[in-house]
């Protein structure tokens, strides 16, 4: 991480009028956001850390159900393409879902919204449990429920997101985003692991009545945070949805801080993101294995993410944040060369180590950039489509890889979308410097 410095040399220029415009309506915002709020009580670190140990739990649940679904759909057809085809689900639902999540999530109350969406995750998680143990399932039912899932989970991530902005202050965003990513890539590590011994040892239905199980410790965290999240909603339901949704892009589209961070997250998770729902194809086709080697994959992805969160605990300014943040994905676009330059399973774990490192330090980064940098009446749809492309782009990336394998190398696709991704940030570094106001160190 040491090299963030070197690559990205900035310090922070006198800000500019646009900035100092954009600074004064959110702050406007931010006071009257304060007034709807005066009831509650201040934000306190362990409120996060709670409900970051519940959403980590029930994430554990939530990636050994994803890799168990991926596994069963490898097994069935054997076909990178309908690997891809899962992971496209997210694009399918995320496409419609997301505008009205962040209009949804503006104008609920975070405690009730996310109660009902943790609900309607366990009816669907026992449903795939019933269809697998029954023998009933297809290539094709399994895509309709991968349908329905990430339509849930649509509606469940912008409020997800926002309440960390409410158990959290300003100052310590991105501590408590990172304390998230650790439980988070816990799980993505635990997880994993533990699909691959159910399904080694017993049925994989059983990794479905798992997840449904571990949505319990979600419930339970909610609950005790509720003081934090029992709210009404921030925006007047007044106006007509389709007119918030248009004003949530329109403010996405003209606050150049805002959109400058969208590219970053459309090529990253476009380009540099797919992999990992291209493991259970990477582990049966370039490395030849079966679950053990999946979740060996997934697990060092998971262990990399895991040190590089706990690395961005610390406290940091916001020119620090712009750095890092695109230092990292010059970062996982080198480790994904290469890991594409390799069939060796050894040095393979190795670099998945490393991109799952880089991936979650530039995912912090970047939704702390997108936290902080927008204002609180507008958050949820701007967090919403942030979720938008950091879902569709690697279910989009994921399936266009998948098919093109047909003809190419899998692990060559890899390796070359993450060529063409560093070539982009690398390109896109003096507009980053100008957007963010920052000039070359000793520059005064």
């Amino acid at each position: 991480m040491k090299a963030a410095k070197a690559l990205l040399p900035f310090r922070r220029a006198p800000a500019s009028a646009a900035s100092l415009h954009h600074h004064h309506v959110t702050m406007t915002h931010a006071a009257a956001n304060t007034t709807r709020t005066a009831n509650t009580p201040p934000a306190r670190i362990r409120n996060f850390v709670v409900f970051s140990t519940g959403q980590g739990i029930s994430s554990i649940g939530t990636w050994a159900q994803k890799t168990a679904v991926g596994w069963l759909v490898w097994e069935l057809t054997h076909s990178p393409a309908w690997v891809g085809a899962i992971a496209l689900s997210d694009l399918i639902a995320a496409l419609w879902v997301a505008p009205l999540a962040g209009v949804v999530t503006d104008r609920s109350n975070p405690y009730r919204l996310l109660l009902t969406t943790q609900t309607l995750m366990i009816v669907l998680a026992l449903l795939l449990w019933g269809v697998v143990a029954a023998g009933l399932a297809t290539p094709w039912l399994l895509l309709g429920w991968a349908i329905l899932d990430a339509t849930l989970q649509g509606f469940n991530q912008p409020v997800r997101m926002v309440a960390i902005g409410s158990l959290a202050p300003p100052e310590r965003m991105s501590q408590a985003i990172a304390t998230n990513s650790i439980a988070a890539n816990l799980a993505r590590s635990i997880g994993p692991a533990i699909a691959g011994v159910v399904m080694l040892k017993g049925d994989v239905a059983d990794v479905f009545l798992i997840n449904a199980a571990s949505f319990g410790a979600m419930l339970g965290a909610v609950h005790y945070v509720r003081r934090w999240l029992d709210r009404p909603g921030l925006v007047d339901a007044s106006a007509s949805v389709f007119s918030d949704m248009a004003s949530g892009f329109a403010y996405v589209r003209r606050t150049p801080e805002i959109a400058t961070l969208f590219f970053l997250t459309l090529a990253f998770a476009l380009l540099a993101r797919p992999f990992t729902e291209l493991f259970p194809a990477l582990a049966g086709e370039v490395f030849k294995g079966g679950p053990h080697t999946l979740a060996m994959l997934m697990s060092a992805q998971g262990i990399g993410a895991l040190v590089g969160a706990s690395w961005m605990l610390k406290k940091r300014s916001r020119d620090a944040l712009v750095r890092i943040t695109f230092s990292a994905a010059l970062g996982i676009a080198l480790a994904l060369i290469a890991f594409a330059s390799t069939r060796w399973i050894a040095l393979g774990v190795a670099t998945m180590a490393l991109a799952g490192l880089f991936h979650v330090v530039c995912n912090i980064g970047m939704q702390s950039m997108a936290q902080t940098m927008s204002a609180p009446n507008l958050r949820g749809r701007v967090m919403a489509l942030y979720g938008l492309l950091f879902r569709a782009g690697p279910a989009l990336g994921a399936f266009l890889i998948g098919v093109l394998a047909h003809w190419i190398s899998l692990q060559w696709l890899v390796g070359a979308a993450a060529a063409l991704f560093g070539l982009l940030v690398l390109r896109f570094i003096p507009t980053v410097r100008r957007v963010y106001a920052l000039v070359p160190a000793g520059v005064r």
